[in-house]
This record gives structure tokens, C-alpha cells and sequence, in this order.
């Protein structure tokens, strides 16, 4: 009896049998699978090490054997060249922008989109992000700095059906060290301008010889800002952060087990105010050929004030306060064999905070009118089983579930000065009636799915393989938004301050209720690839994806006067694309040179972005634009996509990579007009006059704040010396210095919508990141001085020609240049 038990258990966990496919959840229940004792080491962190010329597991994986067009930087790289924070990496992975300009607001895109309108608050993206196999969703939890990388990889095209969330366009996946059974030690120092001062400590080593390891990471980052406001003298765009992680590592017979936890903070001057910078007077030129008063004049008709700065890199504000950050994370990996294949659960928890800290009223040019942010709080948890076959066979299979969980309460304020009674013309002049009021929206989200999945591959022979996915998810999605108003003075009743504050561009009272959407999403892929020779790999892809809704955490109600008119959605309509791809991955002279190129086409269906809507009219007969999270019925991304490197002689490589993106409405007619297109309308409108559209047809052009094409250049270089420190006090370790150069070139980029009557482009330019230095060839010691932008590029984000009511605005670059030097140090 115990025999046959042994050989049914053996069968249902042979990769040959079909019974894992059948039985996979009750076989998921079971227990969990991973890496095992003779993958529990990983290859050390070397700057300019031996990792430069020979390819990793996971390189060689990405640039020469899976059938996906990707990227991949090592962590023998990233160390060496400086690489913490998403923003470094963009600089050196194809088609991938991380937009993120401060925690809660960033929008981070893969083939230029990522979430489509709004913030990370309620919303899905196209572009995922994976740190040691756990999905993380809010856009928050990228905001760090990620110190002890194994490697950082772009994956493209529909993802989902070989775990994690499904997501549309890509995922960014980033793997960190594994703790070590070798007892090591890492400190790094850098300094650099700014009083920038970066401190890493890396430290790992057994616990229970060749069973229990564990690892320890901290970093410390601090340094000034480099744009000092000339009214209170904070530094903006500074750095002031710091996070501390560890983890453990058991590994038994059959069994693998990694627990992380992982803590991190910032407090910098880093909100949307701090990167926005005045350029000059707003002056309307209408599209009917009318000119409107400008912001300056309205400044001083309304206040009798002027306008103190049109130099974005010298603001005055009147109050200004740091965001506070928190990221806190749980993970535990556990991995089990069970004959020939691997059970895999991954168990995560994180919760993300963010506190502005904004004070009354900061808002640049000394004026008190408005200023507005949100408080976002964000706990998530998921849990994955997978059942995996081994690699390498005929048919190779794995099978998951995958469960997700998030609630976000969403805390937005809008603070009214003591000039914004008067500016918007309210009944009363007083600045008693508004200043210091505040208007509150709490909005709440809560997001719920529970998929199964299952990838397989079919080698039909040594040539071909047919790859097939399917995910079947079903999401629920719940909302609601609360509404309220808070005020200290007695002089006005409830009414008159409410009709104020809804003057002023406030909501008012009101509560949407609870909501709730559920549907249920089908993922696909076919991905056959062929193998022409050791050389050169062909592949192609049909993937659909799909996006569930998402919450609008500020809709908000409409009013017109005292009437009340209706409600904005509370919900977008989910969203679907199909993804068409076709590529090549090939490689020459032992590896030496390799080249990969794709190309690919992409429709996506009701692409969730920012709408305008004039369904509500007000007790005049005007239409009211009202702007609200919707859908765009049909958008478009192709393009091509590049990556590789050579080595034309020993100990120098050579990298490029880069993508041509063209992103293009294909159906949007009732898109917002720009503001050169809502000219007002008089009073006593003489015969035949011409009011401003409601809408616009963007239908057929192409995306703004995108550029064509992004290449980025490399080299790396290292050179023995020999023991040339010997007469330096009798140091006779061998050295090799090493260096490298790094040229992001983009090309030009619209920044206005095609209809505006001025149109700016931001010009092509380039950013070069160099750096040189010795280590010794044990790898104990490593000096460098390197600098970022060495030639002080100046670039815009963004750029606005104002209204009546602001300013000429431009979002200005995180940062100009950099330049320091690093000493690590490596004890073992």
C-alpha cells in the first residue's frame, strides 16, 4: 500500500503526466517551491568585475533564449555606474519612461503608457512593477532607492499568464541579492555636489552553516536641493532618504524559504509646486483671433499685485513643506519540490503613506489664492501558488493562483488664502469668507482579484517551440467619495461659505455612496518562436490584455449655482488591446556581439485617460466643461524596439539600445480643447458670434509628451595595471581601473496639443553619465569619481502658456549636474 501510494504520488508530480494541470489547485494547498541548495548562491556584486564579460543566468536568459522582446542591466552594472533609482535605468533600457517626479503622482511607461489619467490613487497601469517576484500596484512603492540589485529587467508586451497581475504593455522586474552562506561585508560612500552624501552598507553570511543565511541592506541618502525659493530658502528637489531591508534564507533537501522585509522613508521637497516654475506672463491669443486679458493684468485688477518672478529656477512661495514618505513590505517566498516540479507560494503585504505637509496657501508669486494635494494611504496584500514543470523538455507547463488585494482612502484638501475671496469674485470682498477654509475629499478604493493562469511551451523539435498562455481573472472594484468643508469663522453662514467655495473651484458637500463594479477578464498569448541556428532566434506574438476599471477617488458633484445638476463617474470603463509582435535575438563570435531587434503593433480599446464633459448645462443655457476620468474609444502604440552589445576587443564592451514609439489616437472626437480654444463669451454677444467648441477631434494625431525616437549609447572598459601602488607604503595588490560612458540621446517632443495656436517642441538633447576608477583585483577596494549630465543639460517636462487665471508654466528636470566620487569597501 505504501508502495503504490509512492508511485501515485510520483506520477501525479511527473512532468509527463497531465494530472498537475488537473489537479494543480488541490496539488497548490499542498505547499510551496522556488530555488534550491544548488541555486541558493548567486554571483557577488563586483564593480568592473568578471561579470562584465561573460553573460549571467538571467542575462543570458533575456538576450538570447525567451521569445519576448526585453532588457536586462546587471548588478555589477548598476553598482558600477550608479544606478539607484528608476530614473537612472531609463537611461539605459529601451522604450521605458518612469515619470516619477514624486511618489504619489508618477505615471511610469513601457512603449509611452503606463496610467492612462489621474494618479496611482484608484488606478490601473499598463506598465507593471515586480520587485522578488511580489506585484506591487500603487505607484508609491517605486519611490526608493534600490541598493543591492541582482538585475533590473524590462519585460514587453501583454504579461500575466506566467504570474503576478495581469498587466497590458509590460512590466519593470527588479530581483535583488539573495542572502550568502559566505559571511561579507559591503560599505559604500559617496559624495558628490549639493552636499550630497550616500551611504550603503551590504551584509550577509550565514546563520546556520549551509541551512540559515541571512542579509542586511541600509542606505542613506541626503544631500541640498539645487533650486533655492528666494522667500523661505528651502532647497527644493533635494534628497533626504534613507531604508533599511533584510531577509533570510533557509535552504533544506527540497525545500527553499526567503523572507524580506523592507522599510524606507523620504522627507523632500519634491511636489508638483516644487518641480513647476513661473516662465512668464500668460497672453491669450484665442483661436477666433481675440486677445484676452492676461494674467498679470487680472493679478492687478483683482488684487492690485504684481507679478515677483518669471524665472522658474528662483520661485517665491509663501509657505512651502516637504512630502513625508513610508513605504513598509512583507514578503515570504517559500519553494518546494515534489518529484521533478516546483511549488511555489509567495505571501506579500506593503502599505505606502504620504503626508504633503503642504501649509496654507503656498503657492508661488507670494499669492495666497489656493493650494491643493492629497494624503494617499495604500495597504495591499497578495498571495500566488504556482506549480511549475522543469525546464529544458519537450513540454514544459506551470499552473497558478493568484489572489490581490488593495484598499486606498485617498485624503485631498483644497486650501483657500486670504486673496481668494477676492479673486474669484465672490458676493463679498472680505478675505474673512474663504481664508483659511479648506475643502475636503476623502475618496476610497478598494480592488479585489482572484485569477488562475497556465503557460506552456511545446518543443516540437530543436527548432521550434509554440508557447501558449491563458489567464482567467475576475476583479471586483469598490468606491466611494466624501465630501466636506471646514472653516473656523463665524461672520458667514454654511450657505454663503459653501457657494464660495464651489465658486472658487471646490465641490462643496456632498457623498457618492458605495459603489461597486465586477467583471470577469480573459488574458491571452501565443508566442512560437524558431531557431534557426545557434545564432539567430525568429519569434513572434498574439497576446490580448485586458485592465479592469478604475476608481475615480476625486469624482465629484455638478452644480451650477445652487443647483444641483448631477454626478461625475465613479468608475472608467475597463480597458482591452491586442498586441501584435514579431522579432529577432541573435548572436555572433561566441557571444560577443549580440543584436536583438522587434517590432510591434498594439491597439488598445477605451483607453482610460481624462475627458471632458458638456452633457450638463447651467441656469444661463451654457454648456459646463466638465473634466472627468472616461475613455478614449481606440489608441494605437507601434513602433520598434533594439538592444545589445559587442566587444570589438577583450575587456571592452560596447551597448546600445533604443526604440522609435508612435503612440496616435485613432478614434477621440470629443477630446477637451486647449485653452487657446475657450475664448469667453460677451456679455451682449454681438450677431454672429462664434462661441468656443465644447470639444475637439484628436482622432488621428499623435501622443504630445512623447518622443519618436530614444537611443541610448555605452561603453565599458577595464585595464590591468599590475602592482603599481607597491611604492605607495607597500601596498602590492594588483589594480585595474576601469571606467565607462553613457549617452542618452532623445529626440525632439511636442508639447502642446496639435490645435493650440503656439506650438512648443522641447528639443533633442542628450545626457552623458561618465565615471572612472581603480579597485584592486580582489575586489576589496574600489575608488571612482564619476559625474551625471556632465554637460548641464536643461530640459522641460512639460510647459503650459497660461491662462487668464496662471501663468506661463514649465515643469523643469530633477536634477542638473552631478559630479562625485565613491570608495567601496569589501570586507570578507
Amino acid at each position: 500500500m505504501i508502495g503504490a501510494t509512492r508511485n501515485l504520488r510520483t506520477w501525479l508530480c511527473s512532468s509527463a503526466s497531465p494530472a498537475p494541470l488537473l489537479l494543480g489547485p488541490l496539488l497548490a494547498f499542498m505547499a510551496p517551491s522556488g530555488a534550491f541548495s544548488q541555486d541558493a548562491q548567486i554571483e557577488d556584486v563586483r564593480v568592473g568585475g568578471p561579470a562584465q564579460e561573460g553573460l549571467s543566468r538571467q542575462e543570458e536568459r533575456v538576450l538570447l533564449k525567451a521569445p519576448r522582446s526585453a532588457a536586462i542591466i546587471n548588478g555589477t552594472r548598476a553598482t558600477e555606474e550608479h544606478l539607484d533609482r528608476l530614473s537612472d535605468f531609463s537611461q539605459l533600457a529601451p522604450n521605458y519612461r518612469p515619470n516619477i517626479a514624486n511618489p504619489q503622482t508618477g505615471t511610469p511607461a513601457l512603449r509611452g503608457v503606463g496610467v492612462g489619467a489621474g494618479t496611482g490613487n484608484g488606478a490601473e497601469s499598463e506598465t507593471g512593477f515586480i520587485v522578488d517576484n511580489v506585484f506591487f500596484k500603487n505607484v508609491g512603492f517605486q519611490w526608493a532607492d534600490f541598493v543591492e540589485l541582482e538585475s533590473f529587467e524590462v519585460g514587453l508586451g501583454p504579461q500575466g499568464t506566467a504570474g503576478g497581475k495581469n498587466t497590458t504593455v509590460g512590466n519593470i522586474i527588479i530581483r535583488t541579492q539573495l542572502p550568502s552562506f559566505e559571511r561579507k561585508a559591503t560599505l559604500e560612500t559617496s559624495f558628490a555636489n549639493y552636499s550630497h552624501v550616500v551611504e550603503k552598507l551590504n551584509v550577509t553570511g550565514p546563520i546556520i552553516d549551509d541551512k540559515l543565511a541571512y542579509r542586511l541592506t541600509a542606505y542613506f541618502d541626503k544631500g541640498d536641493g539645487w533650486i533655492n525659493d528666494k522667500v523661505t530658502g528651502a532647497g527644493y528637489l533635494n534628497n533626504d532618504r534613507w531604508g533599511i531591508r533584510g531577509q533570510l534564507y533557509y535552504v533544506g533537501d527540497d525545500i527553499t524559504d526567503r523572507v524580506i522585509f523592507s522599510y524606507g522613508t523620504s522627507h523632500e521637497y519634491i511636489g508638483a509646486n516644487h518641480h513647476t516654475g513661473v516662465i512668464g506672463d500668460s497672453v491669450p491669443i484665442y483661436a477666433n483671433g481675440t486677445v484676452g486679458a492676461s494674467f498679470a493684468q487680472n493679478l492687478w485688477n483683482r488684487l492690485h499685485l504684481v507679478m515677483t518672478t518669471v524665472d522658474p529656477y528662483s520661485p517665491e512661495f509663501t509657505h512651502s513643506a516637504a512630502f513625508s514618505q513610508q513605504t513598509i513590505s512583507a514578503s515570504n517566498e517559500l519553494n518546494w519540490r515534489i518529484g521533478d516540479n516546483t511549488l511555489t507560494s509567495v505571501s506579500a503585504w506593503a502599505f505606502y503613506v504620504d503626508h504633503p505637509n503642504y501649509t496654507y496657501n503656498n503657492e508661488n508669486e507670494e499669492l495666497e489664492l489656493t493650494s491643493g494635494f492629497s494624503d494617499p494611504h495604500v495597504a495591499q496584500y497578495s498571495q500566488e501558488l504556482r506549480l511549475a514543470s522543469p525546464k529544458e523538455q519537450t513540454l514544459e507547463w506551470q499552473f497558478g493562483l493568484f489572489a490581490f488585494y488593495e484598499r486606498i482612502w485617498s485624503f485631498s484638501r483644497t486650501d483657500f488664502g486670504s486673496n481668494a475671496a477676492r479673486w474669484f469674485g465672490t458676493t463679498t470682498t472680505d478675505p474673512q469668507l474663504l481664508n483659511r477654509v479648506e475643502q475636503h475629499t476623502d475618496g476610497a478604493s478598494r480592488d479585489f482579484q482572484a485569477a488562475a493562469y497556465t503557460q506552456e511551451t511545446l518543443h516540437v523539435d530543436d527548432r521550434l517551440a509554440l508557447t501558449f498562455g491563458l489567464r482567467d481573472s475576475y476583479e471586483i472594484k469598490e468606491g466611494s467619495v466624501f465630501a466636506w468643508e471646514k472653516y473656523w469663522n463665524t461672520a458667514y453662514t454654511i450657505a454663503q461659505t459653501d457657494t464660495a467655495v464651489r465658486g472658487g473651484g471646490g465641490g462643496g458637500y456632498y457623498d457618492t455612496g458605495g459603489q461597486t463594479r465586477a467583471r470577469n477578464m480573459l488574458t491571452g498569448v501565443f508566442n512560437p518562436s524558431y531557431k534557426v541556428d545557434d545564432n539567430i532566434l525568429l519569434f513572434g506574438l498574439i497576446g490580448r490584455g485586458e485592465k479592469a476599471s478604475q476608481v475615480n477617488v476625486s469624482a465629484r458633484s455638478v452644480w451650477s449655482g445652487t443647483n444641483f445638476l448631477g454626478w461625475q463617474p465613479l468608475f472608467t470603463k475597463p480597458e482591452q488591446n491586442w498586441d501584435y509582435e514579431i522579432g529577432v535575438k541573435s548572436n555572433w563570435l561566441d557571444e560577443k556581439l549580440i543584436a536583438n531587434f522587434n517590432f510591434y503593433w498594439t491597439d488598445i480599446f477605451n483607453f482610460q485617460s481624462n475627458m471632458v464633459d458638456t452633457s450638463f448645462v447651467a441656469s444661463n443655457g451654457q454648456p459646463l466643461r466638465q473634466t472627468y476620468l472616461g475613455n478614449v474609444p481606440h489608441v494605437r502604440l507601434r513602433g520598434f524596439e533594439f538592444t545589445g552589445r559587442w566587444s570589438p576587443v577583450e575587456r571592452l564592451w560596447l551597448r546600445f539600445n533604443g526604440a522609435y514609439t508612435e503612440a496616435r489616437y485613432i478614434d477621440f472626437a470629443k477630446a477637451a480643447p486647449p485653452s487657446d480654444w475657450v475664448w469667453p463669451t460677451p456679455s451682449s454677444a454681438p450677431a454672429g458670434f462664434l462661441t468656443a467648441p465644447l470639444t475637439l477631434s484628436r482622432s488621428n494625431t499623435r501622443w504630445e509628451l512623447l518622443p519618436k525616437w530614444a537611443v541610448n549609447v555605452g561603453a565599458n572598459y577595464e585595464h590591468p595595471l599590475g602592482a603599481i601602488l607597491k611604492d605607495f607604503g607597500g601596498f602590492d595588490q594588483p589594480v585595474t581601473a576601469f571606467g565607462y560612458v553613457n549617452l542618452a540621446w532623445q529626440d525632439r517632443m511636442q508639447m502642446t496639443d496639435p490645435h493650440a495656436i503656439i506650438q512648443y517642441w522641447q528639443p533633442a538633447y542628450s545626457l552623458i553619465n561618465v565615471g572612472l576608477g581603480l579597485r584592486t583585483d580582489d575586489g576589496r577596494y574600489s575608488f571612482q569619481l564619476w559625474s551625471k549630465n556632465i554637460t548641464d543639460q536643461r530640459w522641460i517636462k512639460t510647459w503650459t502658456a497660461g491662462t487668464p487665471t496662471a501663468p506661463a508654466t514649465m515643469q523643469i528636470q530633477d536634477f542638473p549636474r552631478t559630479f562625485g566620487g565613491t570608495l567601496l569597501v569589501k570586507l570578507e
